[in-house]
């Protein structure tokens, strides 16, 4: 994750974005034009409510908010999913970017360390660089740098930071 996307999410979440809203409509103009990067799904818990910042090619950002609940975003969300990069954070990530930490490296759940990590093909498929998680007596860890991923297994949780 770059850092304007973290700027450009903080900016729309925190009421100070000039980042355009579109509609289904204008999604799908941008879907058949082949234009779209990657897609941000950021889910806040607090307001039960989800949106979406979608990138483009060129840099350019969008926000998908519908107007209509969130069960419909998501609705008309769900067939990009398997085209594009698709990410999701929480509001809460937002917020700790905010207060001016950037974190080296999250702790997760074995769960979501499979779910952001692909073993077989070597993918990161989380905007985390650096993430690690507790599995069957072993730390297991990933950090991307340079777009190269590595991947290893440690016995103590110092290691596995470090």
């Amino acid at each position: 994750m770059e850092q304007r996307e973290i700027k450009t999410m903080q900016n729309y979440y925190f009421g100070m974005s000039r980042v355009p809203m579109i509609c289904e409509e204008k999604i799908e103009e941008l879907h058949k034009s082949k234009v779209i990067r990657k897609i941000y799904e950021v889910f806040d818990n607090e307001f039960n409510e989800i949106w979406y910042l979608v990138k483009t090619v060129k840099g350019k950002s969008y926000i998908v908010k519908s107007k209509f609940g969130n069960l419909y975003a998501k609705d008309i969300m769900k067939k990009y999913r398997k085209y594009y990069d698709y990410y999701q954070i929480n509001t809460e990530i937002i917020k700790i970017f905010a207060k001016g930490f950037y974190p080296v490296i999250f702790k997760v759940s074995d769960r979501e360390f499979n779910i952001f990590y692909d073993k077989k093909n070597n993918k990161n498929n989380i905007f985390f660089n650096n993430y690690y998680c507790y599995s069957k007596n072993k730390y297991k860890a990933v950090r991307e740098y340079r777009n190269k991923v590595e991947y290893e297994i440690f016995i103590n949780e110092d290691d596995a930071i470090y």
